[in-house]
């Protein structure tokens, strides 16, 4: 019997960037990597779309405006957005850059080339991170997702809710209770829940001007 693999073909993107959006593109994908988030992840504690930071490392939007930036400082607890910047790449114009996106069961691998006139390609970066759709156990996710509700139905008792609190507000409040192995994506599946219900405790998600998205309690 052969065995299954569950390799899926690379994702190649090409793009015409500026050194300035390859700069910041990498400078993002490290600080996320580094700290263990997935792009889901951090575009939520970000109070962004799910898929934000996807179609940014894909290629598929291009450009951070400042507001993007403030909101990823925060979300990666970056202590200044000079940490964000990196120029790394030289010259002003813009040219054509390909991305190649290699993802197996264990890593997910991004290398980055820029074409050259000539038909060369020169490398740019590669960088890998740990597949965590993959390595994470069910029972566990599980386990984890019901202590963050559970968290969260306490601090319901609290005052935390009396104002609008960010995803990263909530999640840092939460983390300081449960293990280090809690994540961003626990709270996440929680707080859907919180506002799909149709009985109290309810949450409902509003848009913020300064933290893409807030939690407000619903009180009737």
């Amino acid at each position: 019997m052969k065995k299954k693999h569950n390799y899926s073909l690379p994702l190649i993107s090409k793009a015409m960037l500026s050194p300035v959006n390859v700069g910041m593109l990498y400078s993002f994908m490290i600080k996320r990597i580094a700290k263990g988030y997935s792009t889901s992840e951090v575009s939520f504690l970000m109070g962004y779309a799910n898929d934000y930071m996807k179609k940014k490392e894909e290629l598929s939007s291009i450009g951070f405006s400042y507001e993007d930036m403030h909101c990823f400082q925060h979300a990666v607890e970056e202590p200044s957005l000079r940490g964000l910047i990196s120029s790394f790449e030289n010259g002003g114009s813009k040219s054509e850059y390909q991305l190649i996106k290699i993802s197996n069961p264990v890593k997910i691998e991004f290398m980055m080339m820029r074409l050259e006139t000539d038909g060369q390609e020169t490398p740019i970066f590669h960088l890998i991170e740990n597949n965590m759709n993959s390595i994470a156990h069910k029972i566990t996710e599980l386990s984890m997702e019901a202590q963050a509700m559970a968290i969260l139905n306490v601090l319901f008792e609290g005052k935390l809710f009396y104002s609008p609190q960010s995803p990263l507000q909530i999640y840092q409040k939460c983390r300081n209770k449960l293990s280090e192995s809690f994540s961003p994506r626990h709270l996440q599946a929680a707080l859907l829940n919180l506002t799909k219900k149709n009985d109290f405790p309810k949450l409902k998600r509003v848009k913020s001007k300064d933290n893409g998205c807030v939690y407000e309690k619903v009180f009737e």
